[in-house]
């Protein structure tokens, strides 16, 4: 019985953080793609996709932490892209943020 339970939790952990991935590619916006590819390739791993409430924008969570403003320089993001002073990446036209983790 031990023996399937671990199994059977590695197999939702696994299923889990594939949803991540797939909600995060549908709804991150065309602004910020290009930095969620980047640190992906780089081995980051998502930790969360979620809004807080509808007026809120869509967050993107990150790990392990990553410079957002090194990201800027490094890709040249333009507007509607911005630094916030939270230090998390922004997209002002789309309600879309990157939020690195440690």
């Amino acid at each position: 019985m031990v023996i399937a339970m671990v199994i059977i939790l590695r197999w939702r952990r696994r299923s889990f953080h594939g949803h991540l991935d797939e909600m995060a590619e549908q709804e991150v916006c065309e602004h910020l793609k290009p930095a969620l590819q980047l640190l992906k390739s780089r081995g980051h791993r998502i930790l969360n996709v979620g809004q807080k409430a509808a007026e809120y924008p869509l967050e993107i969570h990150l790990t392990p932490a990553f410079d957002p403003a090194a990201l800027v320089r490094e890709l040249d993001l333009q507007p509607p892209v911005h630094l916030s002073e939270r230090n998390v990446l922004y997209c002002k036209e789309d309600w879309c943020e990157l939020h690195p983790r440690a």
